[in-house]
């Protein structure tokens, strides 16, 4: 494909081309233009000579021709019937007289004089001719007009090497202009391809470039025409394509989210409903069973009575606490949760929640210990919902007190990073291993104590941590220390 910069310098090299044609044509064809304007001319003067002939007097026709002659270069020879030179004006002296015959005798004859060695056709019934002077060997040209009762005729005639010089003077300065114009026109179309092409090879450029999706490049043009306005509207549509090539890439993301929140969500019912309907079997199956043994009367005393009311009372607690969370964990994953976020006393709710857990303390014999930061001592608040954040440090210490071994020591002690709040919670025992630290966040993943996965309990109580904890923009977390593992969470301190 040729280019626009090619495609300019052959037009102009065409009509650089085309000009010089014309001036050779010029050249070669204006001498015979000459000629015949030359010779209308001529043919004009002779027929005024022919008419002053027959109206004025012999001086003031002498007067002129003479005049006229010298004025146009022109030499006029009068002959008589008997082809006799009867009159010359200038040229005459080259044959020995000028001026009138007086004595009206002949000079020299025509046939004598010159012979005709060329015609021109100028018009219906009207020619000029070549004529050659034999005795000075010059070539003239000449019309002939006749007098209307053809007692004589006059020859008007101009030296043929005056129209010759005229015409090549005027080719040579043709060409002394045109061929310095051709060239510099040559050189000022390179220069202006160059110039008019070099922004659109840009442009071309940038193009090329979006369309495989590059929007870095901007067009940098001041032209101050078309090509700066093409060039800013490229600009504005690579920025528009650009823009919206980013909204567009952010609403599949929001797509994609949403596409996987709605899986996510169709998966948890039914993981749901799988995991309460197993859960919910064993209490059920041990109150099934203890409340037919004591419709049967297999037991026949008041101690073996009381148990199975003991059994079937406490599986029912259990079950109806299992319930309450299955319902809780369902509503903080569905998003269907609203909190209620309020400044919190982080001193407080801590103390609240390890007094409630004293009774197991004690009963368990566990040491716990609280250490509270010096800067949150001061000013202890954070932002959340009161409830949910007891339930998570219910469940974190929950957690610990089960899963505690070895010098049974509990420690919940907090720390002021920037604008964050941190609580730990940590317990004495066995590790868990690396690649369980994610898993435990899930609901229905149980671990036994030495933190392997364990079918004796419910696995709710990390899982409604992590999500009371997304619903607040926190984080949790756990990481194994040398002796033990520490639980966390992070929440944004209140501001006043």
């Amino acid at each position: 494909m040729k280019s626009i910069k090619n495609k300019l310098l052959a037009g102009i090299l065409l009509i650089n081309s085309i000009l010089l044609i014309g001036i050779f044509i010029f050249k070669f064809g204006f001498e015979d233009f000459y000629i015949k304007h030359t010779s209308k001319l001529l043919n004009e003067f002779g027929n005024e000579i022919k008419v002053l002939a027959s109206e004025s007097n012999e001086e003031q026709l002498n007067d002129y021709i003479n005049k006229y002659g010298e004025s146009k270069n022109i030499s006029i020879d009068i002959y008589d019937q008997y082809d006799s030179l009867t009159f010359t004006n200038k040229y005459s002296s080259m044959h020995g007289h000028r001026g009138p015959n007086s004595q009206n005798k002949p000079i020299v004859s025509k046939k004598n004089r010159c012979s005709i060695t060329h015609e021109y056709k100028i018009g219906k019934n009207l020619s000029s001719y070549i004529m050659k002077d034999k005795s000075q060997g010059i070539e003239f040209l000449a019309t002939i007009v006749t007098s209307d009762d053809g007692l004589y005729s006059i020859i008007c005639k101009t030296p043929i090497s005056a129209i010759k010089n005229s015409v090549d003077i005027a080719s040579n300065f043709l060409l002394m202009i045109f061929i310095p114009i051709i060239i510099l026109s040559i050189f000022m179309a390179i220069y202006f391809s160059n110039k008019f092409t070099k922004p659109i090879i840009k442009l071309t450029k940038i193009s090329n470039n979006m369309s495989n999706l590059d929007f870095s490049e901007k067009a940098e043009i001041h032209t101050k025409d078309e090509i700066e306005e093409l060039g800013n509207s490229i600009n504005y549509l690579s920025y528009k394509i650009k823009t919206t090539m980013a909204d567009l890439k952010f609403k599949n993301e929001e797509l994609e989210i949403m596409i996987e929140n709605k899986i996510k969500q169709e998966k948890l019912k039914r993981e749901f409903v799988s995991s309460v309907s197993h859960e919910l079997k064993t209490p059920i199956t041990v109150i099934g069973g203890y409340a037919q043994g004591l419709k049967s009367n297999i037991v026949d005393n008041e101690e073996d009575r009381n148990f199975y009311v003991d059994v079937i009372c406490e599986e029912s607690e259990k079950m109806g606490l299992m319930v309450n969370d299955l319902l809780d964990l369902y509503k903080l994953e569905s998003k269907t949760f609203n909190l209620k976020k309020e400044k919190l006393n982080i001193n407080e709710l801590i103390k609240k929640v390890v007094k409630k857990q004293e009774f197991v303390l004690k009963e368990k014999e566990i040491e716990i210990m609280v250490d509270i930061d010096e800067e949150l001592k001061n000013a202890p608040y954070a932002i959340g919902d009161k409830i949910r954040i007891e339930q998570v440090l219910n469940n974190l210490i929950d957690n610990a007190i089960n899963y505690v071994t070895n010098e049974n020591k509990i420690k919940v002690y907090t720390e002021l990073i920037d604008e964050d709040v941190y609580i730990y919670i940590y317990n004495s025992g066995n590790k868990i291993k690396e690649e369980d630290l994610q898993k435990i966040w899930y609901s229905f993943v149980r671990l036994d104590k030495a933190r392997t996965y364990n079918s004796n309990r419910i696995g709710l109580g990390l899982a409604i941590v992590k999500e009371i904890m997304e619903l607040h923009d926190g984080e949790c977390g756990a990481k194994n220390t040398d002796d033990g593992v520490v639980f966390w969470i992070k929440l944004k301190k209140f501001n006043l």
